[in-house]
């Protein structure tokens, strides 16, 4: 199984640096769960950097963040510190979520590929990102948080937002 466009998002209770990744932590909000191959490694400082630098921005569009990589808790919490994260890290060390997503890349080395998935508060996977070019996939989740924000400051009935799969 493969999570996908449409689908419920599944939050496995991994090791995060706020305890231990919660679905009910993120219930009723706008999310991008983002997978990364490395803390420290260039590419995801860039990926990252991007985030970090919108964090503001995000968070006043109601947006959390939730970043995932193989490496150890204790990693995530050195990274965090280093960089002024402001969000949580969570760490799959065995590859769980990142098979469920279709982001491992590779075991041995653990190894995901760079993909991100935005939720919406209805626990709906409403896109996903492919993250082939470092710094343009942010920004495209970015423009696309921007424009949601905006149709629903817009619209005056509930917006009803449905994915169809072709």
């Amino acid at each position: 199984m493969k999570i996908r466009e449409g689908d419920e998002p599944i939050f496995l209770p991994l090791p995060s640096t706020y305890g231990r990744l919660e679905r009910k932590r993120y219930e009723k909000k706008w999310v991008i769960l983002f997978f990364y191959h490395r803390d420290f490694a260039a590419g995801c400082d860039m990926d990252i950097g991007v985030f970090i630098e919108n964090i503001n921005k995000l968070k006043e569009a109601g947006v959390e963040l939730i970043g995932i990589s193989p490496d150890s808790l204790e990693e995530h919490f050195k990274f965090s510190v280093q960089k002024g994260i402001k969000f949580e890290l969570v760490s799959d060390q065995k590859g769980e979520m990142a098979q469920l997503y279709g982001a491992l890349k590779t075991k041995n080395p653990m190894n995901f590929k760079r993909k991100a998935f935005l939720i919406s508060p209805e626990f709906q996977v409403l896109k996903e990102y492919n993250g082939k070019k470092t710094v343009l996939y942010p920004l495209e989740i970015l423009y696309d948080v921007d424009f949601l924000q905006e149709i629903l400051k817009n619209k005056e009935e509930t917006l009803d937002v449905k994915i169809y799969r072709v």
